[in-house]
Parts: structure tokens; C-alpha cells; sequence
């Protein structure tokens, strides 16, 4: 949907720009969460709002920003909200295998603690808003109340936005729906659909691997350190 929204022109918001180019709102963003959720604060507002996604002209659902929907909609009455529907037991499965799979891997769990300057961040964020948000803190968890959620979050949009300002999609409706609704030209070109699944196992593949990388050059040296004392003393004492 993101890219859909890009080919008409309109900046979106993902989650991937956490972990890229605006790497440096993962803090803004845990404050959002810990305000609504761990009672750390008033909750953010349109001001906050406006400083956190000032580039952006709309906001992909995926987390952190879906714990926001109900936020978002009261900040920005003037805005339109695509709600897109899809057949739960296909997103359960993607959102299983995406999100849950990783955030409880036990090589993501290393990874997560040995790279204290960007996976840490990135991982508290995400850890801390399905804790917060959908009451997820593990696997089983997850399995539990994923579905549930989802139905939850639906009927939410559909009560806080006017029938005016909401648009029901589904992918394969294409252009004509989501053109007319945003008041848009219809492209030439064809409705993006990604693999989802795989474009996230490449992205999750590359970020854990910088991880990891990052976590070994902080660790290796502290290790090899570590050895060399020890060998030092098996001499002396030996």
C-alpha cells in the first residue's frame, strides 16, 4: 500500500524508515510509547505529530504507528484513512512469520543485545509497542491474541472515522477506487503488489547481519582481551 501511495505522489510513512534513513526517530518514537502505554507522559498530540512525521503526507499501518491509529485520526481531522482489508487468516500467517518470528528469534534476541546503538533501538521500539499496544510479549502470546487484535483494530478505524473520510480497499480493486477516493489521476502503470513476505526476509536478513557485525566488532575485542589475560595467567600459575 505504501508504494501504491508513493506512485501517486504522497510521501508514506513506513517502518523501514526506522530502520534507514530516519533511524534517529526510533527515540521519538519509544517516547510516543512509553507516554501512551507505560504512563511516562501526556500522550503526544498533533504537535508531536507534526514533528515526527513532518516529511511524510501519509502513514503506513504497520508498527510502531498502527498503536497510534486512534491518536492519529483525533490529530488530523481532515485527513482520509484507507482501511485495507484483508483476509485475517493470510495476514495472521505474513504477521507470524514477519514480525513475531523475528522479534522472538533467539539469533534476533542475540543480536538484539549485542548491538546496543542501532539494533537495540530498533528492537525496543518494536518489542515495547506489541507489549503495550496488543499485550505481546511472547510467541504464545502472540498466537493468542494476534487475530483478536486484528478485529479489534478494524471495528476501532470504522467508529473514529466519518464515512466520508473512509475508504474500505481491498489490493485487487487497483487504481480506480483509491484514485477517486484521494482525488488522484489513475497511473498508467500497474497497482504495486510486493512480496511481502519476501521483501521482509531480505530486509530482516540484512539487518540482523549488521547487527551482528556491529555487536562482533564491540565484543571481539573484549574477548580476544579476555583470552589473552587468561592465557597469561594459566602461564604464570600453571
Amino acid at each position: 500500500m505504501s508504494s501504491a501511495l508513493e506512485t501517486l505522489g504522497i510521501p508514506c510513512w513506513h517502518s523501514f524508515h526506522l530502520l534507514t534513513t530516519h533511524f534517529g526517530d526510533n527515540e521519538m518514537w519509544q517516547d510516543a510509547i512509553d507516554r501512551k502505554f507505560f504512563n511516562k507522559g501526556e500522550p503526544f498530540g498533533r504537535e508531536q505529530f507534526d514533528q515526527l512525521l513532518h516529511c511524510f503526507g501519509a502513514v503506513s499501518s504497520d508498527t510502531p504507528a498502527i498503536a497510534f491509529a486512534d491518536d492519529l485520526i483525533a490529530a488530523y481531522p481532515e485527513a482520509k484513512v484507507v482501511l485495507v482489508e484483508r483476509d485475517i487468516d493470510k495476514w495472521y500467517e505474513s504477521y507470524m512469520h514477519a514480525i513475531i518470528g523475528n522479534m522472538f528469534n533467539p539469533f534476533a534476541t542475540l543480536v538484539y543485545h549485542l548491538d546496543r546503538a542501532y539494533i537495540h533501538p530498533i528492537g525496543k521500539v518494536q518489542k515495547s509497542v506489541v507489549a503495550g499496544w496488543a499485550g505481546i510479549t511472547s510467541r504464545r502470546d502472540a498466537e493468542l491474541k494476534a487475530r483478536d487484535k486484528y478485529r479489534q483494530h478494524y471495528a476501532m478505524v470504522r467508529e473514529l472515522t466519518p464515512p466520508e473520510r473512509l475508504l474500505e480497499f481491498k489490493l485487487e480493486e487497483g487504481w480506480d477506487p483509491l484514485c477517486k477516493f484521494l482525488g488522484k489521476e489513475v497511473p498508467k502503470s500497474k497497482f504495486p503488489r510486493l512480496n511481502e513476505k519476501g521483501w521482509f526476509d531480505e530486509k530482516a536478513s540484512l539487518l540482523l547481519t549488521e547487527g551482528l557485525r556491529k555487536g562482533l566488532v564491540k565484543v571481539v575485542p573484549w574477548a580476544v582481551a579476555m583470552a589473552g589475560m587468561l592465557l597469561a595467567w594459566f602461564k604464570y600459575f600453571g
